[in-house]
C-alpha cells in the first residue's frame, strides 16, 4: 500500500509484471525487517525510501500511512504468533495439553 501509495504521489512506474514484482519483493524485505516490532514500521518505510531514491520527504509521508497501520498489524502478528503457539501445543501435548501445564 505505502509503495504504490508513493508511486502514485511521485509518478513511479509500476505497469510492468517486472515492475510490480519488484514492489512485491520490496515489501516482503520492508515486511521482514519491521515484522514483530512495535513501531518497526519506521526501518521498513526507510528501506522502501531508499530503495526506489526517493527524496527524504517521502518518508514523512509513507510514515503517516505507518502510524496508522502499525498498531493494527502489530496486534495481528501477536494474536497469530499465540495461535500458533496454541496449536503446536495441542498437537504435541494431546487432548489434555491445557491441563497437563496446571
Amino acid at each position: 500500500m505505502k509503495i504504490a501509495f508513493l508511486a502514485g504521489l511521485y509518478g513511479l512506474p509500476l505497469e510492468t509484471p517486472a515492475q510490480i514484482g519488484e514492489a512485491v519483493v520490496v515489501a516482503i524485505l520492508a515486511g521482514m525487517v519491521m515484522s514483530g516490532i512495535p513501531g518497526g514500521g519506521f526501518t521498513g518505510e526507510l528501506l522502501i525510501v531508499t530503495m526506489y531514491g526517493l527524496p527524504p520527504e517521502s518518508l514523512v509521508l509513507i510514515n503517516t500511512i505507518g502510524t496508522l497501520v502499525d498498531p493494527p498489524a502489530t496486534a495481528v502478528n501477536a494474536i497469530g504468533d499465540n495461535v500458533a503457539s496454541m496449536m503446536v501445543a495441542r498437537i504435541l501435548g494431546g487432548r489434555g495439553w491445557l491441563k497437563a501445564g496446571v
